[in-house]
């Protein structure tokens, strides 16, 4: 019986340490909404321009976003284990010069910050502090995944919310519309 109690006491403060502490102090990672950055720097400013040249409406907007970052960084659940010090990457210029792996709350800010910037989700013209508040048109998600949390976001697409998850869902294979959770 004693072990069973240390057992329930190791999966407590594992919980509580990567379900709260760790919310609390990874970047992008918390129980806020993201703040938009001030600055971007001059080869995100042109991604985008490129992204919204590709694009038509919101939906290819955020297509094109989604294939983008997908294409420019790597998720998989077994480098999350062992690559802790990327979590704590908070600067936009040093997480867009990264190579390979990158968390999945880094590679939604980076979406985020896409998003927020463009024609296409920003009511001041490609200014997220101009524009619309974040929460009109994108929401910060976190689900169980493979023991720890998993972050996603919805985007708000002519008035629908869209799943939006390239280091869960899309890694696995899907597109726009799911995102991952429980074990996978």
């Amino acid at each position: 019986m004693t072990t069973f109690y240390i057992l329930i006491a190791v999966a407590a403060c594992y919980f509580f340490i990567v379900f709260v502490v760790l919310r609390l102090i990874a970047p992008f990672m918390g129980f806020k909404q993201y703040e938009p950055p001030t600055d971007l720097p001059p080869e995100i400013r042109q991604d985008i321009i490129e992204l919204e040249n590709k694009s038509h409406d919101q939906m290819s907007y955020l297509q094109s976003v989604y294939n983008s970052v997908l294409g420019r960084w790597q998720h998989s659940r077994f480098k999350a284990a062992v690559l802790l010090p990327k979590l704590f990457k908070s600067d936009l210029n040093k997480i867009w010069h990264t190579k390979g792996f990158v968390y999945c709350t880094t590679i939604n800010f980076v979406v985020y910050v896409l998003l927020a910037n463009s024609k296409y989700f920003s009511a001041g013209g490609g200014s997220a502090s101009g524009g619309k508040e974040t929460d009109e048109f994108v929401k910060v998600k976190h689900v169980f995944l493979n023991f720890v949390p998993h972050q996603y976001l919805q985007v708000r697409v002519d008035g629908k919310w869209v799943d939006v998850d390239p280091a869960g869902a899309g890694i696995r294979g899907f597109g726009l519309g799911h995102h991952a959770s429980w074990f996978g």
